[in-house]
């Protein structure tokens, strides 16, 4: 059974204060950066977004009263990412808004309302904070979309719905990643998924999510049939880390253009959707692997 440390974890941290704002700056902007390349055209709306769920998660170590420097953090990887891509500053500016809200407001709901620790082995718990996280992210993308429509960018529903569902899957990928590096550190992070079995479980599934988007037909099923399999192996730990792997090797491919589906170009906004099938994907095999997880937490597997 995994011991927690989340209050050492604090101490430590803060310890180390400045080799931390510059990691959680780091991983802000390469992970924007990554979203913003992803979306192919220069100047348009990546439509996955991982950074801001990053950010949350630093959040969840650090006391309130030091919340604004992170989220300064945040608006300056925003800025550099667009610079990078060469997009004009009004670019940035349309989308920190939204994005710090996003930020501030998901990290107060989990710190308020979410007992993070029992999220790793409580199905129900971590479907509850999945729910919880929609609230704020609805309410961000709302206003991010309004003033991307001020703009001229994109009109106002087209934009809410593509910021909606790039930051829940954004949310859901990073977060459960997240919540075992707050409770339990990067060491036994990493003790914990280095076994063997799961990291040749963890190779054998990327070759199959490869093999399926590339050649075969509906490949959702083949993700989700690795997906079970990584669960009885890693239970929560492994699904997590599997779970970030998965979708970010999707995006890029969904991304790239290799990965065509039947109902793009069907229906309005349809490229949209094709993110709606790979939500669901993951979120099954975390709610099953918490709830193993519980079962070897208490000694009864």
């Amino acid at each position: 059974m995994l011991l927690t440390h989340h209050e050492n974890q604090m101490i430590q941290l803060q310890g180390r204060r400045f080799g931390i704002l510059l990691l959680a700056f780091l991983l802000y902007f390469t992970a924007a950066l990554y979203c913003i390349y992803m979306s192919r055209q220069p100047g348009s709306i990546a439509a996955i977004w991982y950074a801001n769920a990053i950010m949350v998660m630093f959040l969840q170590v650090f006391a309130y009263r030091d919340w604004y420097i992170f989220l300064i953090l945040a608006a300056l990887g925003n800025i550099c990412a667009n610079l990078v891509m060469q997009d004009p500053i009004s670019m940035s500016l349309a989308f920190i808004p939204g994005n710090l809200l996003e930020i501030g407001l998901v990290a107060y709901c989990l710190r308020r309302f979410i007992p993070l620790r029992q999220c790793i082995e409580d199905p129900l718990a971590l479907l509850k904070m999945f729910g919880l996280v929609l609230v704020p992210v609805a309410a961000s993308t709302s206003i991010s979309a309004f003033i991307l429509s001020l703009y001229g960018l994109m009109p106002y529903a087209q934009g809410a719905l593509v910021l909606f569902t790039g930051s829940v899957v954004g949310a859901i990928s990073i977060i459960p990643v997240g919540l075992l590096l707050v409770n339990y550190g990067w060491d036994d992070f990493i003790q914990i998924n280095q076994s063997f079995s799961f990291l040749m479980c963890i190779l054998l599934a990327l070759l199959i999510a490869l093999f399926g988007f590339l050649y075969l037909p509906d490949p959702y099923i083949y993700i989700s049939a690795t997906l079970l399999l990584v669960v009885f192996i890693g239970r929560f730990p492994g699904t997590a880390l599997a779970v970030l792997v998965y979708s970010v090797i999707i995006s890029t491919l969904i991304a790239m253009g290799f990965f065509q589906s039947s109902i793009q170009g069907q229906y309005m906004h349809s490229d949209v959707y094709l993110y709606l099938p790979l939500v669901m994907t993951l979120i099954q095999p975390l709610l099953l692997a918490a709830a193993l997880q519980r079962i070897q937490n208490l000694k009864l597997w």
